[in-house]
């Protein structure tokens, strides 16, 4: 039998389910189709047929765990992903924040699921383009991801040259600088705009994060059981200040949603969301 005919059924799954617990991730929260591709790409990596030995080699080997765990980051990304949100929360919703700020203060932005961190460097380079005259004005974007090696990777911020081949002319001069070894050609994100960005692993529900201006989570829901998704809207709710801004993936809504409530669509298309204030009874 292939691995892709496996069955990950309620007993195998509740055997993951207790190892994974045990280092303080509940699986649960994930869609068990997107768990299992993660698990038979790692047993094929290992030749291994049957869920019952991958879970006593889990077990048995943390270097494992770390791979599994590590795979379970969602790494597809690249610079202004979607380019059309970028320019419609630009064009609309920064002169609004700037304005609230009357030209000086810090904008906090929260990257959630920030992968090998195109994301929040992109967050940053429109941000430094809208304040680049107003000295009073700081911004600061958090950017966090479970994975470990993906964050160790954005942390350096460099990136190959087809990473960048699609960005106009002018955001590649003002925010890389072209870096060539042994005909290995890399673009390196310059200080200013790495020093707008902390990087951290940690998980996007069990972070705990206040007061935010802002919260970009883009592409990462999608993975997420609908009941964790939930959890993960309220906590962004509570994470932002009062009328502070979300925006999500392409794929992503929050129709349907019990929590639908808490969030006005400003642009429904673009996926860019305000927070509602709750009136007092």
């Amino acid at each position: 039998m292939s691995i892709h005919n496996l069955t990950l059924n309620a007993d195998v799954m509740a055997e993951f389910n207790n190892i994974f617990a045990s280092y303080g991730l509940d699986l649960a929260r994930y869609k068990p189709a997107f768990i299992k591709r993660r698990l038979d790409r790692r047993m094929r990596i290992l030749n291994i047929s049957d869920y019952s030995e991958y879970s006593h080699t889990l077990k048995d080997n943390r270097k494992e765990f770390e791979e599994i765990f590590a795979s379970l980051s969602i790494n597809v990304t690249n610079f202004f992903r979607d380019s059309t949100v970028f320019d419609r929360f630009q064009l609309s919703i920064l002169p609004k924040i700037l304005s609230d700020l009357g030209g000086s203060g810090k904008i906090r932005v929260w990257s959630a699921g920030c992968a090998s961190g195109e994301e929040p460097y992109s967050i940053a380079m429109m941000f430094k383009q809208a304040i680049g005259k107003l000295p009073n004005l700081e911004v600061e974007i958090i950017a966090n991801d479970v994975n470990k090696i993906a964050i160790q990777f954005a942390q350096r911020g460099r990136y190959p040259a087809k990473s960048v081949e699609s960005l106009p002319p002018t955001i590649i001069s003002n925010n890389f600088q072209k870096r060539t070894t042994d005909n290995n050609t890399e673009y390196e994100v310059v200080q200013a705009i790495k020093d707008m960005v902390t990087f951290k692993v940690g998980d996007i529900l069990s972070d705990a994060m206040q007061s935010f201006d802002v919260i970009f989570c883009r592409n990462v829901l999608i993975y997420y059981e609908k009941e964790a998704q939930e959890l993960i809207f309220t906590k962004f709710y509570k994470g932002l200040k009062d009328s502070g801004y979300m925006v999500l993936g392409m794929d992503e809504t929050m129709f349907g949603r019990r929590c639908q409530k808490l969030f006005n669509p400003l642009m429904a298309r673009e996926r860019i969301y305000q927070k509602v204030l709750q009136q007092n009874n």
